[in-house]
């Protein structure tokens, strides 16, 4: 570790860091005082081994235990997480940190400090993070609110491919949630209560979005994110296409702006103060300039929002121009290691944020990559060539190292970033973010001045999008997932470099990792060969089924959706990540049992990310809820429908016979009808194993199918309608006799399913009950005689 004097503690804290994030390995911090003794002691032995294995112990046991207040947080018994009831509450507490916009709603992160129920006020204490699903209002940091809705925990789905957020709220120390339809139904009760610092920079931002906004409306969301760090105001369409272009990263204020900005400052200083012979002659103007550099930036970054990456890139600027106006010579992994160590030093958490790795990943990546990237072009004289090729090895450098990062956060890879970057970072990140960072300043004393600088911003950001939107339509990578094995290797690969001095051994090692993670993804004998699996998806308030027949063929029945419409993607969101995760790259059937939003909504992100052979229906129309979309990518994709219905013939897929046996006949579009009843129901049979799938039928599509009781014996039951008493009656539960029953539900629904009287009627009959509200998804495995259930925890099936 010579010269690499931070490296072994940064090292030991991310150890025991990890530990603790995914091992849940939590230290306690009394040990500490006996170790530094320890420490201290081994520093009078000749041998460094001991001094140096006792100071990373130090290290990963401070890193354990920093993480505990987080993960296993003691609540006071007046703590918010204790009022998550299903009885809405009235909350009141201040806002604590800038609003955040999304989705044409809102995010607030309250201090809660009062709890009203009746007359009765109660004092309360932590983190609420409230979603406002439409308007934004004009809350700022600091404001007192009032607002009354259900506290809830929050939890995961329990789906493969799932991010965590509670891990996330929690690392914000927010433990509880809540969220309200309007900024309407928020009452504010009094402006400015509390942080009058942070709120005077919030408003600044704030205004300096609207002035954004107004000037240039089209490109307005670009360039708030830009040059205010107010994400939140790109449209949908312009995050995916950058986001297939794999340059989505410039929309993140990160070193690269920083970096621009410092430069810009300083270049603007040093001509201004080296016009003045007075001052030549009476400072150091090298150091004063560099030293002049810094308030301004400090200053924007509190205005940006004081970001992960933002913070890095100031830490980092910061110790170079301490280190210049020292006149010490810089070691830009020195450097790196020192920014890195002193953020996790103060937020131990941001380890685990994706714009930290990203951005020290980046700059590692480019700092160990570049110069085995330029070795072929070592005899490249001509200026300009050269410089051309350093912008692409730094570009391929950064591509490289954050890929698989990117692949296991957002299940997405390309190599269009390489072409896309060409575009983006000269014209967004070299033009636009100079040019409208110059129009910040005047935008209060000559705003037309400002808008002018903000139209010419605006044009770049035109010019960018059109070569953006070519670069996107480079194929992306098939790989869609990364697991922990693969960031080890690249982890571990990187350290390597860094301490490695010989080319040869650099560009050896850079192989076998491509060889490990290559050698990781390859298909392996599918020991499911032959099986049958049905997976049970948790998507909340819908449905979400993936069979998987013998044969390796994949069919999904529906695709999970808010029951109001709204909310989140869950295609999008959850059963595509779900589906990536589980190796899953095509869907040769797609079945809607029928088009209510908890059941199509989630298939039109699916339609769109994933191939699909055939798609099945039994022809009822919706006019709202998702179906007409639906439809029209199908179309535009080519993709064929089939109406299905009893009278159609069994399909066999991979030695497994689809018997349909409901609706009759195609269903007539009668506007108002009971469209759960137009449900598509069929049985599948694979040797001695069947299940019944049954969409939402009620009792008299149950009482329907009774005429031919055979075709409705199954080993497994699809319980209807979510479980709701509607449904299930008994003599369909017994000539059904399923041994086990699977019911798919939210947790802690508004509806109150699956009901009472379902549940018992089951149980009454020694059926077996999986619930995906709590049990999480459910998995069942059949060879065609028996047949074996997994539930979904902790990350795997079990």
């Amino acid at each position: 570790m010579t010269g690499r004097p931070l490296l072994l503690p940064l090292l030991g804290m991310a150890a025991g860091l990890v530990s603790a994030h995914h091992f849940s390995i939590l230290l306690s911090p009394r040990s500490l005082p006996w170790l530094l003794v320890a420490a201290l002691a081994a520093l009078f032995l000749k041998n460094r081994i001991p001094f140096l294995t006792i100071t990373c112990a130090v290290f990963f046991v401070w890193g354990s235990a920093s993480l505990q207040p987080f993960l296993a947080p003691a609540h006071p018994p007046h703590h918010i997480v204790h009022f998550a009831t299903e009885a809405p509450v009235i909350v009141e507490g201040v806002i604590a940190a800038r609003p955040e916009a999304v989705d044409g709603g809102l995010k607030l992160v309250l201090d809660v400090d009062g709890i009203f129920r009746g007359e009765t006020v109660t004092f309360t204490t932590g983190r609420l993070l409230v979603h406002v699903r439409e308007g934004r209002g004009t809350f700022l940091t600091g404001d007192r609110v009032r607002l009354q809705a259900r506290v809830r925990r929050p939890q995961q789905f329990g789906i493969p491919g799932e991010f965590d957020y509670p891990r996330h709220l929690a690392y914000r120390q927010i433990h509880a949630t809540a969220s309200v339809r309007s900024a309407d139904d928020i009452l504010l009760v009094r402006e400015a209560a509390a942080y009058p610092v942070q709120r005077w920079f919030d408003r600044l931002a704030a205004d300096l979005g609207d002035f954004i906004g107004a000037s240039v409306p089209a490109e307005g969301g670009v360039l708030r994110a830009l040059l205010v760090g107010q994400r939140g105001f790109v449209s949908a369409p312009t995050e995916d296409l950058y986001a297939r272009a794999g340059v989505n990263h410039i929309l993140s204020i990160s070193g690269f702006h920083i970096g621009v900005i410092a430069l810009t400052i300083h270049w603007l200083l040093f001509r201004i103060l080296a016009r003045s012979e007075y001052l030549a002659l009476r400072l150091n103007l090298r150091s004063a300039v560099l030293l002049a550099t810094l308030p301004p930036v400090v200053f924007y970054l509190f205005v940006a929002g004081l970001a992960p990456a933002t913070v890095r890139s100031v830490v980092m600027i910061a110790l170079v121009t301490l280190a210049l106006v020292l006149e010490r010579e810089t070691d830009p992994l020195n450097t790196l290691t020192a920014a890195a160590f002193c953020i996790l030093l103060c937020n131990p958490q941001a380890l685990f944020d994706i714009s930290f790795q990203l951005s020290f990943l980046a700059i590692w990546g480019i700092l160990i990559l570049t110069p085995l990237c330029m070795a072929p072009f070592a005899g490249v004289r001509e200026c300009w060539t050269k410089k051309v090729l350093l912008f692409a090895a730094v570009s391929v450098a950064a591509t490289i190292v954050t890929l698989l990062p990117v692949v296991h956060t957002f299940h997405r890879a390309s190599i269009a970033g390489l072409a896309g970057n060409f575009a983006a970072v000269p014209l967004l990140g070299y033009g636009a973010v100079v040019t409208g960072f110059a129009a910040l300043p005047l935008i209060a004393p000559f705003p037309d001045a400002a808008a002018l600088l903000l139209g010419i911003a605006a044009w770049l950001v035109r010019a960018a999008d059109t070569l953006i939107a070519l670069a996107a339509e480079i194929p992306p990578l098939p790989m869609r997932s990364a697991t922990l094995a693969d960031l080890s290797v690249l982890y571990l690969t990187l350290l390597a470099l860094s301490l490695m001095k010989t080319a040869r051994l650099q560009f050896a090692l850079c192989a076998l990792a491509g060889v490990l993670v290559v050698t990781f993804h390859l298909p392996a004998d599918a020991d499911s060969r032959g099986r049958l699996t049905v997976t049970f998806f948790s998507v909340g308030q819908g449905e979400a089924t993936l069979v998987t027949f013998p044969d390796g063929r994949r069919m999904l029945v529906d695709g999970g959706g808010s029951p109001h419409g709204g909310g989140m993607d869950v295609g999008r969101q959850l059963l595509a990540p779900a589906l990536w995760s589980m190796g899953v790259d095509r869907l040769d059937v797609v079945v809607l049992t029928h088009p209510h939003p908890d059941h199509v909504k989630g298939l039109i992100s699916l339609a769109e990310l994933f191939p699909v052979g055939e798609f099945w229906e039994s022809g009822v129309a919706a006019p709202v809820g998702g179906h007409a979309e639906l439809r029209r990518i199908l179309a535009a994709r080519g993709v064929p429908v089939r109406f299905v219905s009893a009278s159609a013939a069994p399909a066999v897929i991979g030695g497994v016979r689809i018997e349909p046996l409901a609706p009759a006949s195609r269903p007539p579009a009668v506007p108002g009808s009971d469209q759960n009843d137009d449900s598509l129901v069929f049985r599948i049979v694979h040797g001695t194993f069947s299940m019944l799938f049954t969409g939402d039928i009620g009792r008299d599509v149950e009482e329907r199918l009774l005429a031919d009781p055979a075709k409705l014996s199954c080993t497994v039951l699809k319980v209807p309608h979510h479980g709701s008493r509607h449904s299930s009656s008994p003599r369909f539960l017994d000539a059904a006799a399923p041994r086990l029953a699977l019911i798919s539900a939210g947790a802690r629904n508004s509806f109150g399913l699956p009901s009472a009287e379902t549940i018992s009627c089951l149980r009454e009959r020694g059926i077996r009950i999986c619930r995906t509200d709590l049990d999480g998804s459910i998995q069942i495995a059949s060879n065609g005689d028996g047949y074996t259930v997994k539930t979904f925890s902790d990350g795997h099936f079990h």
